[in-house]
Parts: structure tokens; C-alpha cells; sequence
């Protein structure tokens, strides 16, 4: 039996994966990295809107986590974190992944691969518009910027 990783292997065979597994895929779907060294990916979608997908560690929970966030350049930016809204956490389109060695962290990945291409880029295409973002009861929207948020996304749905 393989022992299990320190956060120091872990970080660098996820580093390592990200480069050679996540990054291409995304990128076969339109997707680029933000910054050289961060763990966001995004897509430009219509005029000013842009989907964004977060990787993060939870040391907690020891997994990988996404969250998937639309920004409007109008609105806000990402280095602000003023989202317009972010795909809600009920819906299942939050897969995670996991691995204490080399082999559980590689097979976690492919799984959640699949999870992305079955499940993850469908979602992203069917809701790549303000309009469709507007019609769908999928995201969360802040509460205390839900009529600034509703007001542009039915300004910019026409």
C-alpha cells in the first residue's frame, strides 16, 4: 500500500494534473486559465458575460471542490468577487474530487472529467446567455444585490 500524500506531494501532483488532464480538456471546450499560477478557468460567453470555475482545495473535508460563477464586466470582476450569480449548490453541478496517493487522486480526476463533460459543459451551454440565466431557477443570487442583478439581466435579455 502507497502512503498516503503530504499537503506538499498533494499540491504538486494536483498542479501536475491540472497542467495535463484539466487544463486541455477545458480548453477543448473553449475554456482558458485566468492567471499562470490560479485555478480558475473561464469562458467568454455573449456581450460582457463570462462564466468562471473556481478549484479549490478544502482542507476540511480533504477534497477538491468547484464552484461554477457568472460575471458581467459591467457588474463587477472576479478579482472583486462581484459575481452576478453563481450556479446553485442543489443541483448537483458541483463534482468534487479526491486522492490520498497518486493512483486515488488520478482515478478521482478521471471520474470527475467525466462528470465535467456529461454533466458540467452541457449546463454551461444551455445557460451561456443573460436570457437563459434569467429563465432558469439554477443560481443563487445575493440576496442583497438580487434587484440590481434581476434589473440587469432583464436589461440585457432583450
Amino acid at each position: 500500500m502507497k502512503e498516503e500524500f503530504t499537503a506538499k506531494e498533494r499540491k504538486k501532483e494536483f498542479n501536475k494534473i491540472f497542467k495535463e488532464k484539466i487544463v486541455p480538456l477545458f480548453r477543448a471546450y473553449g475554456f482558458d486559465t485566468h492567471t499562470k499560477t490560479s485555478k480558475r478557468l473561464f469562458k467568454n460567453l455573449e456581450e460582457k458575460l463570462s462564466v468562471f470555475i473556481f478549484i479549490e482545495y478544502k482542507n476540511r473535508f480533504d477534497v477538491y471542490d468547484m464552484t461554477i460563477a457568472y460575471f458581467d464586466e459591467e457588474y463587477g470582476n472576479v478579482y472583486d468577487d462581484n459575481y452576478l450569480v453563481m450556479v446553485s449548490s442543489k443541483n448537483g453541478m458541483h463534482p468534487n474530487f479526491r486522492g490520498n496517493t497518486t493512483e486515488e487522486l488520478n482515478l478521482s480526476i478521471d471520474r470527475w472529467l467525466i462528470e465535467i463533460k456529461t454533466k458540467v459543459f452541457p449546463f454551461i451551454e444551455k445557460h451561456s446567455t443573460y436570457k437563459s440565466i434569467l429563465e432558469s431557477n439554477q443560481f443563487y443570487i445575493s440576496k442583497a444585490r438580487k434587484d440590481e442583478i434581476m434589473s440587469l439581466l432583464k436589461r440585457k435579455s432583450k
